[in-house]
């Protein structure tokens, strides 16, 4: 059991001592080593806060009340399950769909055109059970944007809609307002994609809601690792599917012409926002305000928590409709995490598909007392290494950025701030969320969802994601808090310790006109 406790990185705790003990620890918590990921370049033997701190008698519960402010907020009390692979997620999605009696609603950035099973399987349940409705948000441009093969979402999902109707198969296809004009008639597909999308991935089936990071397509299902977590709380997912009905109460309507073939609708009262981009940002604003207003009011925390409640906070963030919910959240979260480890020491890990956070987050890293981890994709794991064109150099300018910010970071001289990359082969990462282990041995906090802590989250996409507080008491909560380590520790053990000398020497070569691009990419990518 004590082996159980140890993180297995020294930027966490002491360093075990031999590779022999890192395994063993490894096996005590179902892990595989793989490859040289436990061989730790920042040999230390100290304790993971600071020597001076001196250890809180808070709970989590306390030191995190402020979060739990003009937000909704739920008491979970069943166990909530974290889902380590991708596969295991693709079969909670085909067994949720199976299962449902009443209500399927699924949001996410697009629905992979190979999907065709996961299709069969709504068909299937729609046609079994009568009572059963549907309703899929995507965006618009990704889910409009064709394949190889010529086909797309909207191609895949409209023969469900005819066969089934509007009312019980509802498709939404979100716009941004960004994309107007005559940018909108300039910009070709995937390119005008850079202007903003729908990019909330929540999947809910009766009163079961899964929170993650990840698509709907065939390689989040395989070899591309996200993080995913079940909740099964009925207050909870009506929130969820809440929120999707009202972000499809401002989008496009999916609407079968026959013959395979689809035109789309926009939602009556509401203009289209490439043609009228105020009126609708207007629109759009009032409907996401009074549901957050009315969330708030619902599902304020009132009277005492119970140290075995785990506490969950979804916020959303929707720059371009002025709604900034989430940004607020995060920064109070970092105000607090720094107030924090000035007198007890805190440590933090934070997980991104690419090494793009947005100015927000890196200033608030820096001027954090916190210790942070930051983990994010190699040049291998990341979804454009093997693209063509000039998408083929975007991990070489993450690379750029990385460096640059590593290199910030020493003069500052925050050694406590350690980049990780994932590297598993034939694998890609897109991983996102936060670990806050204040000054114990497992979290105390998390946020997992759909932002990826860069500049579109902040400013271009629409987002949503949750901060799940665990109380200080119970199976249910001492569970998740070990799961949530585990979970870490997973990712991790794909993971390698990145230097500045490995930084400078990978982008040595690089082309003199990708540091011209810089600014683009850290806006559009």
């Amino acid at each position: 059991m004590a082996l159980r406790n140890l993180l297995l990185r020294s930027a966490y705790a002491p360093l075990l001592a031999t590779a022999a003990a890192k395994t063993q620890a490894a096996a005590c918590l179902g892990l595989t080593v793989h490859n040289d990921a436990y061989k730790s370049k920042y040999v230390s033997t100290t304790a993971p806060c600071r020597s001076k701190a001196r250890y809180s008698t808070q709970s989590a519960h306390q030191v995190f009340e402020p979060l739990t402010k003009s937000r909704p907020v739920f008491r979970i009390r069943k166990p909530i399950r974290i889902i380590r692979e991708p596969s295991d997620f693709y079969h909670e999605i085909l067994r949720g769909i199976k299962t449902a009696k009443h209500r399927i609603c699924l949001s996410s950035l697009y629905l992979g055109g190979e999907e065709t099973e996961l299709v069969e399987y709504l068909d299937r349940a729609l046609t079994k059970n009568s009572h059963l409705q549907v309703h899929i948000l995507l965006d618009c441009l990704r889910g409009t944007r064709t394949d190889k093969t010529g086909r797309s979402s909207a191609h895949l999902l409209s023969p469900l809609v005819a066969k089934h109707g509007c009312e019980r198969m509802r498709v939404s296809l979100y716009h941004t307002p960004a994309l107007n004009g005559l940018s909108k008639r300039l910009w070709p597909q995937r390119y005008n994609e850079t202007f903003g999308l729908q990019h909330i991935k929540l999947y809910m089936f009766d009163n079961e809601a899964i929170v993650s990071g990840a698509n709907l397509s065939r390689d989040y299902f395989t070899n591309r690792q996200d993080r995913y977590m079940k909740i099964d709380d009925r207050m909870l997912t009506d929130y969820f599917i809440q929120l999707v009905h009202t972000i499809g109460g401002f989008s496009f309507e999916l609407q079968s012409s026959g013959l395979g073939k689809y035109h789309l609708q926009m939602v009556d009262g509401i203009p289209d926002p490439s043609r009228d981009p105020k009126q609708f940002v207007r629109l759009a604003n009032a409907a996401m305000a009074e549901l957050l207003y009315s969330s708030e009011v619902k599902h304020s925390l009132e009277g005492t928590v119970s140290a075995s409640d785990t506490l969950v906070i979804p916020t959303v963030q929707m720059n371009q409709l002025g709604i900034t919910q989430d940004e607020a959240h995060m920064d109070e979260f970092f105000q607090l995490t720094s107030n924090y480890a000035l007198e007890h020491g805190c440590r933090n890990l934070m997980a991104s598909a690419y090494f793009n956070f947005s100015d927000f987050h890196k200033q608030n890293v820096l001027s954090s007392k916190s210790r942070w981890d930051l983990l994010v994709a190699s040049p291998e794991a990341n979804g454009f290494y093997t693209a063509s064109g000039v998408s083929r150099y975007i991990p070489d300018m993450y690379s750029l950025i990385e460096y640059q910010f590593l290199k910030t970071a020493r003069k500052k001289s925050r050694g406590d701030i350690l980049i990780e990359e994932y590297m598993r082969d034939k694998w890609t990462f897109h991983g996102k969320g936060v670990w806050s282990y204040l000054d114990q041995k497992l979290p105390q906090m998390t946020m997992i969802g759909s932002p990826n802590y860069g500049y579109r989250s902040v400013y271009c996409d629409l987002e949503a994601q949750i901060t799940v507080i665990p109380g200080s008491e119970g199976s249910n909560n001492l569970d998740l808090q070990r799961g949530l380590h585990k979970e870490a520790l997973y990712l991790l053990s794909h993971s390698k310790m990145i230097d500045e000398d490995t930084l400078r020497q990978r982008i040595r070569n690089s082309p003199l006109w990708l540091h011209a691009l810089k600014p683009f990419i850290l806006k559009k990518m």
